[in-house]
């Protein structure tokens, strides 16, 4: 038996804003931990920014495991 258009087209919604919500937290995830790298070589003068380098790809990878996380449920 098929289902009514009206609810398969709400589960695409669903999905939709669900799909968007992960990006956002990643850009929100990525954006926070290079933020605070940043106010750390701000702080500490340093002539390179390595830890705003290292925050950044920590951001990275919380970000990606949140993810998969989230798509494995």
């Amino acid at each position: 038996m098929e289902k009514p258009k009206e609810e398969n087209s709400e589960k695409k919604v669903n999905a939709a804003a669900k799909y968007s919500a992960i990006g956002f937290q990643m850009i929100a995830t990525i954006g926070l931990l290079t933020f605070i790298g940043y106010k750390i070589d701000q702080h500490r003068q340093s002539e390179t920014n390595i830890i705003t380098a290292a925050f950044a790809l920590l951001g990275v990878g919380i970000a990606l495991f949140q993810v998969i996380r989230q798509v494995m449920k």
